[in-house]
């Protein structure tokens, strides 16, 4: 028997369970030796990062990954997907896999990759996927009140007395800024 009060909690919990659940649901496609060639097969364009969870290059990856497959989870011609090449070593052995991450490129109609050597960013993986599908991958931006700071906009944003201003000055080539 559940009272009133315990089953509009109960029913609470679950609903917040279920957000959660669908909130965290990647959008990156776990590929293994059971599931690889039935989903790279050649009908469509696949992104694949190949990595190992213990790789530290890999673990600063990730978010950036899990970032380009929210950009293209509205393109149904293109996968974004990874394999833990560590856990599934025949297939990281059948891709030539020998350090990690590596990223290889599926065109629509092939099962063979591309290598790609290009940049990192979400910019540049984007860019790249728009680039060789013709796809149309967004990034979705968060709003932010944050403004980049110049010689012709300081003084009239942090000198304004009617405002607080919290400067950060950092130099982009530094990997502590």
């Amino acid at each position: 028997l559940i009272h009133k009060g315990s089953f509009e909690q109960i029913m609470a919990a679950l609903w917040f369970v279920l957000l959660a659940a669908v909130a965290s649901a990647s959008r990156v496609v776990d590929l293994n030796k059971g599931n690889f060639d039935e989903i790279i097969n050649g009908d469509r364009a696949a992104f694949i990062e190949f990595y190992a969870p213990w790789c530290g290059h890999c673990k600063s990856l990730a978010p950036t990954w899990e970032q380009l497959g929210d950009a293209f989870s509205h393109v149904s011609q293109v996968i974004i997907a990874k394999v833990d090449a560590d856990a599934e070593r025949d297939l990281g052995s059948r891709f030539g896999i020998s350090g990690f991450p590596t990223l290889k490129f599926f065109p629509k109609g092939h099962t063979e990759p591309e290598e790609y050597s290009g940049g990192r960013s979400i910019e540049d993986l984007v860019k790249f996927v728009n680039e060789k599908t013709g796809a149309n991958g967004r990034v979705k931006v968060a709003p932010s009140d944050v403004v980049t700071l110049t010689e012709d906009n300081f003084d009239s944003i942090v000198m304004d007395s009617t405002k607080d201003v919290l400067v950060e000055f950092y130099a982009p080539w530094c990997g502590h800024c």
